[in-house]
């Protein structure tokens, strides 16, 4: 029983590792599930998956026998012929042996005129070829097992690079319609300062002007409105694209997820768990590369095959015993010497074998990087967070007090504007900053190779 407890609360720290900073969404997993599901590209990619596992079925089928149906008919006239007098030979012979026993047991036989070329001549018959000794064959399905490994690596790279594209679209939409909630309540504190301003010169406390500064800032404030519209509309269209939907569809919101950030630390972030396929990718070319180079290490051995025939054969289609035959043979073919090309096929392969050895441990390092440079923009994100959360609180303050000393007169209106300006630029920069800490952390989990 303590070993279950200790278990279940190791699982716990570690899911608590890989999930910090981490806000969960069903909203966000359902669009990722969608996205997975529907995405075009990512369907490509499984296409070409599924191709190459039966390119692998169609290397496989090289080991078995071929069968097969052959059969030629040949019609021919002139040419070259054979004359051969054995009448004017023989036929001496047989006359005078007829003479001396007086009977015709030996008859008259004509001169031998036959054309090399045969005329309705056929041959049908069925073949059957197995390969007995033929390394080209098993080399060449190594091969094809390595590219179907590495075509679903492939996949696997474009469906979390789309799982990160999703969250990252996501959270860009969200941050433009939290933007522009920002932008509608401070539309309606302008308005109120409008009201506020000419109710204060109807009573000649203050000038017309404020007046038409509160209205230029509602104006420039529908500027950035429409600004801000037109990039939430992008978004939105960019985010449907990757979930294969119409561009104009509706977006859940769910503006509880940059509500819900926590702390992250480096040591938690450091003991994110996951798997860069693209490693794999280059590992599965070593493998192919690797393989390639036994393939032609091994062209010098021969290549044995057994060949067996039956069928029929003859002048005209007659299908008696007379045509019938069968023929089995053995073949060998071995390359005693094909100009050193093998020799320097190897040497290719090897040199392929160094480069890709080289690229794996380059690619190596640059995720290391990655991820070490991943780890500290979240950090830098949750700190932008932390700075414009305390400058809200100060500005929200501030903004009390202004707008208390605006309507007893004490302070000018453009004032106000200004803190009222402030006010609504810092709420927007904190909106903006949750959403990228969201982005930077959704980075950060592709960096390290985190599955969704």
């Amino acid at each position: 029983m303590k070993k279950v407890i200790v278990a279940f609360i190791i699982s716990s720290l570690l899911m608590g590792i890989r999930q910090a900073g981490v806000a969960q969404s069903k909203v966000m997993d359902q669009y990722i599930e969608e996205g997975l599901k529907n995405n075009l590209a990512l369907t490509q990619k499984n296409l070409s998956w599924k191709k190459s596992r039966v390119a692998l079925k169609e290397a496989k089928g090289l080991f078995m026998p071929q069968l097969s149906l052959e059969a030629s008919y040949t019609r021919a006239g002139g040419g070259r012929k054979l004359d051969f007098p054995v009448g004017d030979l023989i036929n001496p012979v047989y006359s005078t042996l007829n003479q001396l026993t007086g009977s015709d047991r030996f008859p008259t036989i004509a001169n031998v005129n036959e054309q090399f070329l045969p005329n309705n001549f056929h041959e049908t018959k069925l073949r059957f070829i197995q390969p007995l000794f033929n390394s080209d064959i098993y080399f060449n399905r190594q091969i094809k097992r390595e590219m179907v490994a590495m075509q679903r690596n492939t996949e696997a790279v474009y469906r979390k690079e789309l799982i990160k594209e999703i969250k990252v679209a996501y959270f860009q939409y969200l941050q433009t319609q939290e933007v522009l909630r920002i932008y509608e309540e401070s539309r309606t504190l302008l308005k109120e300062i409008l009201r506020v301003n000419k109710k204060l010169v109807k009573r000649h406390k203050i000038t017309k002007d404020a007046i038409y500064g509160a209205e230029y800032q509602i104006s420039q404030l529908d500027a950035q409105v429409a600004q801000t519209q037109q990039q939430a509309q992008a978004s939105g269209a960019y985010f449907n694209f990757l979930l294969n939907r119409d561009l104009a569809e509706n977006i859940e919101v769910d503006a509880s997820m940059a509500k819900k950030i926590t702390a992250p630390t480096l040591e938690q972030m450091a003991g994110m768990e996951g798997k860069r396929e693209e490693l794999l990718q280059i590992q599965n070319g070593i493998n192919a590369n690797n393989q390639s180079i036994k393939l032609n290490k091994f062209n010098a051995y021969p290549k044995v095959n057994l060949v067996v025939d039956a069928g029929y054969q003859g002048f005209g289609y007659q299908f008696n015993e007379d045509q019938r035959f069968w023929l089995m043979q053995v073949s060998l073919k071995w390359d005693l010497f094909k100009g050193f090309q093998n020799k320097a096929k190897i040497q290719q392969s090897q040199i392929e074998q160094d480069i890709l050895q080289t690229r794996l441990k380059e690619t190596q390092k640059q995720f290391l990087l990655q991820q070490r440079i991943a780890r500290y923009a979240v950090l830098s994100a949750y700190q932008t967070i932390r700075t414009n959360e305390k400058a809200q609180r100060q500005i929200n303050e501030q903004l009390k007090i202004s707008r208390k000393r605006h309507t007893q007169g004490q302070i000018p209106y453009y004032e106000l504007l200004q803190t009222q300006t402030n006010y609504t630029n810092n709420k927007i920069q904190l909106a903006v900053a949750q959403y990228n800490f969201l982005i930077k952390q959704a980075e950060l989990e592709r960096a390290v190779g985190v599955a969704k």
